[in-house]
């Protein structure tokens, strides 16, 4: 008899963990930053752990080895379930997803932060019904750091010191920005750069500081023309294959949307305020002379740019989606924003 329960107690046993095992989902996540990057030590590992522990490991991550395509195909790749979670910006597909093109707005603020979580609380309130990631079920959206303008040339006090500079930008918007300052725009990638400003093919960049460090232009470019709460940011968003995303449970579900969406984008933000401020010591040392727009500056680029975002807007009318009222709501969750 205790024989016979003994073998049944390790039968039960056995079953029960076959059927933990066989609900247990492993994704790929593919990998197509650098392994040391910030971004994939201090956010993307750290998230992916946190998925499979409130989960009880019935859900896990795992990175690709390499990446299964191209920069500009990563939102694909989630959506033809080629790969089951991405890391991409919306910039990369230029016309494909117009309504992120709001954090590519002007004077949006200078914490990386507050602005990921007033754009996450954005598309949650105005973006989100539109459905724009077909295919994906979104974990969360933020933004790139503010950008600003970089040259090798000379200190820009005004803005008709831009004009005869030649600067590198990628994306409709930043282009368009560049030209209403009255430079001349050098479509390019910024893997082009070193080479292009070697030969003098460019002056200088549309970027962030710590994208100037990042990729070593230090040696390249002295002059930064700073402008308080930047010229914009760039989207960045993180998606699963909406298929995968389906076949988890609906504890599980609820269980990683408490770690997703506003809490994954402060932890986007936190990082990259960390690496803005670590490039801002560097490009110190490195005597990169900075030079903030003063009033009558600030109101000249204003009155530049305003036509564009007069664009985005009606752009995300024909969405169904009041583009100045959002427009207003992130920059007032910006503004009112205080880390927790």
């Amino acid at each position: 008899m205790q024989i016979s329960k003994l073998i049944g107690a390790v039968v039960f046993a056995a079953a029960g963990l076959s059927a933990v095992s066989a609900s247990a989902l492993e994704l790929r996540y593919n990998r197509w930053l650098p392994p040391t990057h910030h971004l994939d030590v201090r956010v993307l590992k750290p998230y992916f752990d946190k998925i499979a522990e409130v989960t009880d490991g019935r859900v896990t991550v795992e990175f690709t080895n390499s990446s299964l395509g191209s920069q500009e195909r990563q939102y694909e790749l989630a959506a033809t379930g080629v790969a089951d979670i991405t890391f991409f910006s919306e910039s990369t597909t230029p016309g494909q997803f117009p309504l992120a093109e709001v954090v590519e707005m002007p004077f949006l603020g200078d914490d990386t932060e507050a602005v990921s979580v007033a754009y996450w609380r954005t598309y949650e309130k105005f973006f989100k019904d539109t459905d724009p990631y077909k295919g994906t079920h979104l974990l969360t959206v933020a933004s790139l750091p503010p950008y600003h303008i970089y040259n090798a040339k000379r200190e820009v006090t005004a803005i008709d010191g831009f004009e005869g500079l030649k600067l590198r930008a990628a994306g409709v918007i930043a282009n368009e920005k560049i030209t209403a300052l009255g430079a001349t725009v050098v479509p390019a990638q910024i893997t082009q750069f070193v080479e292009l400003v070697s030969k003098g093919i460019v002056d200088g960049t549309y970027f962030t500081d710590d994208g100037i460090v990042a990729f070593g232009f230090l040696k390249n470019l002295k002059y930064k023309t700073e402008f308080k709460d930047g010229l914009g940011g760039f989207s960045i968003s993180l998606a699963m294959n909406k298929a995968k995303w389906d076949q988890i449970s609906p504890e599980d579900q609820a269980a990683i949307e408490g770690i997703s969406g506003e809490a994954l984008a402060k932890k986007f933000g936190e990082s990259l305020n960390q690496s803005v401020s670590d490039a801002q010591k560097a490009m110190k040392e490195a005597g990169v002379t900075v030079t903030p727009a003063d009033d009558a500056f600030m109101q000249a680029v204003r009155e530049r740019i305003a036509p564009i975002e007069q664009g985005w807007i009606e752009q995300a009318s024909k969405k169904g989606v009041d583009g100045a009222a959002a427009l207003e709501f992130l920059r007032s969750e910006a503004a009112s924003y205080t880390a927790q």
